[in-house]
C-alpha cells in the first residue's frame, strides 16, 4: 500500500472507531453500505485447506458459486465501480452541475461526468447480477437499459453525433442530438436536447436521476439478500455483521439534496 493511501486509511480507521455503527451506516448513501456489503461477502466467505495462491483462487470462486477462477477479481471490480460510480451521483445530488464556476465549461463537464457515472453503475449492476446468478438478470437489464436517464446519456455523453434510432424491428435511421446551451442550469431543470430531425425533448434530470438511483438500490439489494441465504447458511459473527447492514440499509430513508 502507498504511505500517503496508508495514512489516509489509518486516519479512517480511527475515526470509524470513534463512531457508533449507526453513525458510521448514516453517513454513507445507501448504495455505498450495499457495497459494503458485498465486499464482506467477498471477505467472508470461508476458504479452507488450500496449498497454493491458485488452490485458494479455484476453492474462494468455488464457494462464491462462480464460474471461473479470476470472478472474484470481476466480483472486486463491480463493487469498486459501483462505489466509485456513487461518489460521483452523490455530488452531483449534493452540488449539482455547477459549484463555484461561472462559465459552462464546468456544467458540461459534470453533466457529462454524472451520465456516464450512471452508465457504468447500471453495467456493474448487471454484472454483479450475473455473477451471482439472480433470477431474470435479462429482464433486469433490458429494464435498466430502457430508463429515461440511459437514453439521455447516449443522446448526449455516448452516441451525440450517431444515434441509432430504432423505429421498428428490422427499420433504423441515424440521428443527431445537441443540447440547447441556454438550458444548461445548476440542477438540470428543463434541459432541452434538439435532434437533426428538429424534434425537440425537454426533460428534468434529477427526477430521472431519482429514478435510477431507487432502481439500483432495489436490484443491490436483490443481490445481497441472495448471496447472504445461498452463501453464509449458518449464522456466524460475520453474516451477523452483513445483515445488521442489509437490515439498516432496508430501513434507511432515501434523502436526495432534491
Amino acid at each position: 500500500m502507498h504511505p500517503a493511501n496508508h495514512a489516509t486509511y489509518i486516519q479512517t480507521f480511527y475515526t470509524i472507531q470513534k463512531m457508533t455503527d449507526d453513525e458510521y451506516l448514516n453517513s454513507m448513501s445507501k448504495i455505498e453500505i450495499y457495497c459494503e456489503i458485498l465486499l464482506g461477502i467477498l471477505r467472508y466467505i470461508p476458504v479452507k485447506n488450500y496449498q497454493t495462491e491458485e488452490d485458494y483462487k479455484k476453492i474462494l470462486n468455488q464457494n462464491l458459486k462462480f464460474e471461473n477462477t479470476d470472478d472474484h477479481l470481476r466480483l472486486r471490480a463491480c463493487i469498486d465501480l459501483t462505489e466509485d460510480s456513487q461518489f460521483a451521483i452523490s455530488e452531483f445530488y449534493k452540488n449539482g452541475l455547477i459549484t463555484t464556476s461561472n462559465g459552462h465549461g464546468e456544467m458540461y463537464l459534470r453533466l457529462y461526468g454524472v451520465l456516464n457515472a450512471v452508465y457504468l453503475q447500471m453495467q456493474s449492476t448487471i454484472e454483479l447480477i450475473e455473477l451471482f446468478k439472480v433470477p431474470y438478470k435479462k429482464k433486469i437489464a433490458t429494464e435498466l437499459k430502457a430508463l429515461k436517464i440511459i437514453d439521455i446519456r447516449n443522446k448526449l455523453g455516448a452516441h451525440t453525433p450517431n444515434y441509432v434510432n430504432v423505429i421498428e424491428q428490422d427499420k433504423r435511421k441515424k440521428e443527431s442530438y445537441r443540447l440547447g446551451q441556454s438550458t444548461i442550469s445548476k440542477w438540470g431543470n428543463g434541459l432541452m436536447i434538439v435532434s437533426s430531425h428538429e424534434v425537440v425533448e425537454k426533460f428534468e434530470l434529477v427526477p430521472l436521476m431519482n429514478e435510477f438511483s431507487i432502481r439500483i438500490e432495489c436490484y443491490l439489494d436483490l443481490i445481497s439478500d441472495k448471496a447472504l441465504k445461498s452463501l453464509f447458511p449458518n449464522s456466524s459473527e460475520h453474516k451477523g455483521w452483513m445483515e445488521y447492514r442489509l437490515n439498516f440499509v432496508r430501513n434507511k430513508k432515501t434523502l436526495y439534496n432534491i
